[in-house]
């Protein structure tokens, strides 16, 4: 049945070769990406955390440039003239990872896809 080999030899063989396995799943590298797919033209991209995260501040920094704009020009009506000179934030234009960039649509279907690197 085991050609020579004995049960127990057969038996640490076959655990020797789980423990292989599992040493080198533990040296794949993954990436996890998000996966959007359009409902309404079924166009497909993808994003990183790395992309979110830089969505993220981009919002951020765009709300502060907003209201710091706001506040100046409050403070011109109420007759600061010193805060006509302050220089106005430029306010960036923030893509959203969640809207189709072919039609604008924002009915996408999400899900998480992970990538083997070798």
């Amino acid at each position: 049945m085991f050609s020579g080999w004995k049960k127990n030899e057969y038996k640490v063989m076959k655990d020797f070769d789980k423990k292989m396995v599992k040493k080198k799943e533990k040296n794949v590298r993954k990436i996890k990406e998000t996966k959007c797919t359009c409902n309404a033209c079924g166009n497909i991209w993808y994003y990183g955390k790395a992309e979110k995260l830089e969505n993220t501040g981009d919002k951020l920094q765009s709300a502060g440039n907003s209201m710091s704009n706001a506040g100046k020009d409050m403070m011109c009506c109420t007759g600061c003239l010193p805060a006509l000179f302050i220089p106005p934030a430029e306010e960036k234009k923030v893509k959203d990872l969640d809207q189709c960039s072919d039609c604008g649509s924002k009915a996408v279907k999400k899900e998480v896809v992970e990538h083997v690197v070798e």
